[in-house]
């Protein structure tokens, strides 16, 4: 069995007790110390007179159409329009829980929901026949007949009521101090005494069931982003870090990247500058550079083909070098001849 915490909250005194269940073993807890426990949510047993139960018949039919049919099957019992009321529904017995809805919110806006898993009424939490009385408040559970919370004086008006029908029955009765003189007399209540409140709850915790829980549809708590962001606020921090880090590095690495290219830039112009003087820098530096080096061997090249070319025809006879025309493209070269064969041999 997986540990539990219960709470028993008396809401006519706002008064709770705490309790952890371990291996079906209970030990009460301090309010304080519920921080070593803050990973297991709590389960809480409201102690009120904030709801009736009614017995209803209900058609034979799916689940969502018996909640469809529930209004119009308890309206005439009631004595406030329907809307005004929450009711919780408990199939197998087919019992419902009644409460007002303005009631109901005022209770919750007291309970931090997100570290709650249920929130049940005790006179409807137990698995058998209870009577539990606490000065002057009653809690009493028929199981699958009645469900009621409320003052020792308005249960003594139930009594004839009780009687009649637990004539051959005996509850199980638990009571706080000594049994009131009223209910002294009365054979199908056998009594249980206690010396303080914390003995009464350990002696009934074990019968405590999730069976009603108000923290269902309607007023199930909603996700809790704050907290969720707040529990996962470590790994949230070491990401960013991370980034952080990352980023970093990267803008200084680029930064060094550019002084080095403004370095070179500047050593490329002072290298062009002192093998091109008569040459203005251009945007493009580096296609400017391969532009006149291809040009130098060019030009170099064309030297030296027109230097064998005035030897050859220096050696040749009738035959006179008239001029020579060159450009970035083609030579051009003039030449006077005796006849045609001398051009020829050229």
């Amino acid at each position: 069995m997986t540990k539990a915490i219960y709470v028993l909250f008396n809401y006519f005194s706002d008064e709770k007790f705490y309790f952890l269940i371990d291996n079906n073993e209970a030990k009460e807890l301090k309010e304080k110390e519920l921080e070593k426990f803050s990973n297991i949510k709590k389960n809480i047993f409201l102690i009120s007179d904030l709801f009736d139960s009614l017995e209803v018949d209900l058609p034979e039919t799916n689940i969502t159409n018996q909640k469809k049919a529930i209004p119009f099957l308890i309206q005439d019992s009631l004595l406030d329009d329907v809307n005004n009321y929450s009711w919780l529904l408990n199939v197998d017995d087919k019992i419902l829980l009644l409460t007002n809805k303005e009631k109901l919110n005022n209770l919750l806006n007291k309970i931090d929901l997100f570290s709650t898993s249920s929130l049940s009424p005790i006179e409807a939490s137990f698995d058998r026949d209870n009577l539990i009385i606490i000065d002057d408040k009653v809690i009493l559970s028929l199981q699958n007949q009645w469900y009621w919370s409320g003052s020792l004086e308005v249960f003594y008006s139930h009594l004839p009521f009780l009687e009649e029908k637990l004539k051959d029955k005996t509850i199980e009765s638990h009571c706080l101090g000594k049994v009131p003189e009223e209910l002294i007399d009365k054979n199908f209540l056998k009594f249980t005494l206690y010396k303080n409140i914390q003995s009464l709850w350990m002696a009934n915790l074990s019968s405590l069931k999730q069976g009603f829980n108000i923290l269902k549809g309607e007023f199930e708590p909603k996700i809790n982003w704050v907290q969720k962001i707040k529990d996962l606020k470590f790994y949230i921090y070491s990401a960013v870090t991370i980034y952080s880090i990352f980023l970093v590095s990267n803008l200084i690495q680029i930064s060094s990247l550019s002084i080095l290219n403004y370095q070179l830039n500047n050593q490329l112009s002072e290298v062009f500058k002192s093998k091109f003087p008569n040459e203005t820098i251009e945007n493009d530096l580096i296609s400017q550079v391969n532009n006149l080096v291809n040009l130098d061997s060019y030009s170099k090249k064309n030297l030296d083909s027109l230097r064998l070319l005035s030897n050859e025809i220096s050696l040749m006879e009738n035959l006179s070098l008239i001029s020579i025309n060159s450009d970035s493209s083609k030579i051009t070269i003039e030449v006077e001849a005796v006849d045609y064969d001398q051009l020829e041999e050229l």
